[in-house]
């Protein structure tokens, strides 16, 4: 399987308590994939997987930083 175009993902904002700054979470559930004539996407999206929030971001893959925390969205690989 070739390489995806994009990573899809859905993001869910948490609103703690007592005046708190917002927590947006990132969940990846999906890939897409141009079309061969570059008008278009497939999307293919993780079986099961709720998409309460009614949005989808598409970001492009970029190769992992070694020395990344894992909490940053933006590396895929």
């Amino acid at each position: 399987m070739k390489k995806p175009d994009f990573i899809v993902w859905i993001t869910h904002e948490n609103t703690p308590a007592s005046g708190s700054e917002p927590n947006t979470y990132w969940l990846r559930v999906g890939a897409a994939f141009r079309h061969r004539e570059g008008n278009g996407l497939n999307i293919v999206l993780t079986p099961g997987i709720a998409i309460t929030s009614g949005k989808l971001v598409l970001l492009e893959p970029k190769e992992k930083d070694p020395t990344d925390d894992n909490n940053n969205p933006y590396n895929f690989n």
